[in-house]
């Protein structure tokens, strides 16, 4: 409790103010990211080794922008600055642990963004602006941001997301978990639930399991397990 509430102070005053109610639940996610650190590595090192192998398939590397790069547990950072003049990382909140993780990098910026279609009009529009953009990475936020919309525009602010992903100038790729199961101790099935609201997805390149909560996170008898699906080239997968 002591480390949260230090990353908490340190992280108020570098975040815009209008941001700032953000942070609460972004070292939520850190303190459970560093708890299951075990239990999350086969997920973070997936994301991240199919993240770096896509690279080779770009003709440029100028610009990378990652949306939803929030803790920074499954963006392999460091590789996408050593590859990238520019990389972009985009979140309501960006705490200090990633920012220290970030400062040794010159070419590395935090943009504080809200991203869902819920909150404003074209929250993707701020990348036509953007210079020399080769990559776009959505990184695990699509649920994210249906779980933060007002009840009833879940499914509108999925496909807002999605379907603006699709309609960039450039390179596109997705990682997003798409449902979840709650299973008991002995492995049977309490409840699954659709984290996309109905949206169906084309078959993924690659797809797993993320155990986001292991037995004792939230429950003593349950642990609850997400599936995973990761689409290099979104764009076309989507056509």
């Amino acid at each position: 409790m002591l480390a949260e509430t230090l990353i908490y102070a340190t992280s108020y005053l570098a975040t815009p103010e209008p941001f700032r109610p953000h942070i609460y639940e972004a070292v939520g996610l850190w303190a459970r990211g560093r708890r299951q650190a075990q239990a999350w590595l086969p997920h973070t090192r997936k994301t991240a080794g199919h993240i770096e192998r896509m690279i080779a398939k770009l003709p440029q590397r100028r610009t990378v922008v990652v949306l939803g790069s929030g803790p920074l547990f499954d963006v392999p950072v460091e590789f996408l600055a050593r590859h990238f003049e520019r990389v972009v990382l985009v979140d309501r909140a960006h705490i200090a642990p990633a920012r220290r993780r970030t400062r040794v990098h010159a070419n590395i910026r935090h943009d504080w963004r809200d991203l869902s279609a819920a909150t404003m009009a074209n929250p993707l529009g701020f990348l036509a602006g953007m210079p020399e953009l080769d990559w776009v990475i959505s990184i695990n936020l699509v649920s994210q941001l249906a779980a933060g919309a007002p009840f009833g525009s879940e499914r509108k602010v999925v496909d807002a997301h999605l379907d603006d992903l699709t309609r960039l100038p450039c390179a596109v790729s997705l990682v997003t978990d798409v449902s979840y199961r709650t299973l008991d101790r002995g492995g049977g099935e309490r409840e699954q639930f659709d984290l996309l609201y109905g949206r169906r997805l084309p078959q993924p390149e690659r797809s797993w399991e993320w155990e986001v909560a292991p037995l004792g996170e939230e429950s003593r008898a349950t642990r609850r397990v997400h599936k995973v699906a990761f689409y290099p080239d979104w764009k076309q997968a989507a056509a």
